[in-house]
């Protein structure tokens, strides 16, 4: 399928727009390489890295950040809190999103309660926001269940539509990925950013051509984008050596070295804000993919923690990551709110224990399970979890690897069709809440959207209603943090290791390296 964000007389003016406005600067295109697309254009369906760094090229959200991370302002030029339960945005004037429609209020309240619907991977950032209400075109008051300090963290996730463009297009409500729905935001697009929607052929190529109208000047010199997704990673980095790419920003571990000693690439790495783990299925009384009649041993903890054990995590990091992996034992990277390095250091690799474990729990033979992986989202998954079913194999499991694309991949975990899963997942606004709400806490959306393992856990779910809730910030973090210990100890999840960002760049390319792996397109230069 071929989609186009805006067709016609308006899209030959923006275009005209931007190379006029790029006339001081030669225009540079700029061509990046991913391992995987964009699972839609449709700005509030999917919460995924990848479709969230192309969204943000083609549409602005109220708050933003600068280099150093902090926030910033985007599409609202300030904001206060006007009592506790009440912050208001003052918006910025003078905005036209790509079709040449006037931005104000009512698309901002349209967008965040667009962002509540049902078909939505966004709720949890806009859940404490019961009326969004319109003061005046430029003026808009969210009202919170609740003193929420994090409001405009959140919004930084929240991308803004034009309501006549979304009404118009019969696109009121989110694209829904679960039942695989086709709607014009899965390959259109019409938003306030950067860079406008020229051409979407998914998992083949996407152009977007400069917004010569932008609000605001762009610091970087790219005039054109060509988002190339290439599952197979030698053909990536073929493509990047042979001048194909200008950028790769998911490098093969195995590639770094040789990438690094030629004169034409700079390579450039950061420890990631993405924690590899692994969950399962902790609800149903009968693994649905494991061996009949054998119940489900996943919900004994001590058959969790032999999971842990049986994983030797050093070869991991040694011979499939090549060192670019932090093994830790708490699913929260360095640098956010509520990490604990007490938390950090994982289970001994034990064998013997691991036995003793199965041994306690009632299953000294083991079990047979399915483990779901996705072999092109993160860096190395395949080798990982075929690493990790060989171990696990050693101490008496027999484990069946289920390795597909993330196309199919992460439907099948939207709809808890898994006994075991791999995962990455990082806090947007660097914040551990984050994870404690949507990875922790009971299924009751937005709350748990992303407990696919189904875990409940009513103490556990109080613990984290009593850190979000709370005001002040050193008592919310110190709850925070007993939170984590809590869900640490119960080895509800089995984490990995923290990644480490890679990215790859011919040597006329600048493009800053942002921890949450977040292309920010107006920063990058082609000389």
């Amino acid at each position: 399928m071929r989609g186009t964000g805006l067709t016609g007389a308006r899209l030959g003016a923006a275009l005209l727009a931007a190379t006029i406005t790029a006339g001081a600067a030669e225009a540079a295109t700029l061509r990046v390489g991913v391992q995987a697309d964009a699972g839609t254009m449709d700005p509030q369906a999917q919460n995924i890295q990848t479709t969230l760094t192309l969204h943000a090229m083609v549409f602005d959200a109220l708050v933003t950040r600068d280099r150093q991370l902090k926030l910033a302002p985007g599409l609202a030029t300030r904001w206060e809190l006007v009592n506790p339960t009440t912050w208001r945005f003052h918006l910025r004037p003078g905005v036209r999103f790509h079709g040449g429609e006037a931005f104000g209020a009512d698309d901002v309240k349209f967008s965040i309660e667009r962002a509540k619907a049902a078909s939505s991977q966004f709720q949890i950032f806009v859940a404490k926001i019961k009326e969004v209400v319109v003061v005046d075109d430029l003026t808009v008051d969210l009202v919170t269940d609740g003193p929420d300090p994090l409001v405009p963290d959140k919004l930084t996730y929240i991308f803004v539509m034009d309501r006549g463009w979304a009404e118009q297009h019969s696109v009121r409500e989110p694209q829904n990925l679960r039942t695989r729905q086709e709607t014009h935001t899965a390959l259109n697009a019409n938003g306030t950013g950067p860079f406008i929607l020229r051409t979407r052929e998914p998992d083949s190529r996407t152009v977007l051509e400069r917004n010569g109208s932008y609000w605001t000047p762009i610091e970087g010199n790219v005039t054109r984008v060509e988002w190339r997704p290439i599952a197979n990673d030698p053909t990536r980095i073929s493509a990047l050596l042979s001048r194909e790419l200008d950028l790769v920003i998911d490098v093969p571990t195995q590639d770094v070295a040789r990438l690094q000693r030629d004169q034409n690439l700079r390579v450039e790495r950061a420890d990631e804000f993405r924690t590899i783990f692994f969950g399962f299925d902790l609800k149903n009384e009968q693994l649905k993919y494991g061996q009949p009649g054998g119940g489900n041993p996943f919900r004994d903890r001590r058959v969790r923690e032999a999971v842990s054990r049986a994983i030797d995590i050093a070869s991991i990091q040694r011979a499939t990551m090549r060192g670019l992996a932090t093994p830790t034992g708490q699913l929260l990277a360095p640098g956010n709110v509520g990490y604990d390095p007490a938390l950090d250091a994982r289970l001994p690799y034990d064998q013997a224990a691991a036995r003793r474990l199965l041994q306690e729990a009632g299953v000294p033979q083991g079990f047979a399970f399915t483990l779901d992986c996705p072999n092109d989202r993160y860096v190395n998954d395949e080798q990982v979890c075929q690493a990790v079913t060989a171990m696990l194999n050693q101490v008496g499991f027999n484990v069946s690897l289920n390795l597909m694309p993330r196309a199919r991949y992460f439907p099948k975990l939207w709809e808890r069709d898994t006994s075991m899963f791999m995962m990455g997942f990082n806090s947007p606004y660097f914040d551990g809440m984050y994870a404690l709400e949507t990875l922790h806490m009971t299924r009751a959306d937005p709350e748990g959207i992303f407990n696919y393992s189904l875990y409940s856990n009513p103490e556990i779910d109080a613990m984290i209603r009593a850190a979000r809730d709370e005001t002040d910030l050193a008592r919310r973090e110190t709850l925070m943090k007993a939170a984590w210990k809590r869900v640490t100890e119960e080895r509800i999840y089995i984490p990995l290791y923290h990644q480490v960002l890679v990215w790859a760049m011919r040597t006329n390319v600048v493009a800053p390296l942002r921890p949450d792996n977040w292309l920010e397109i107006r920063w990058v230069k082609v000389n």
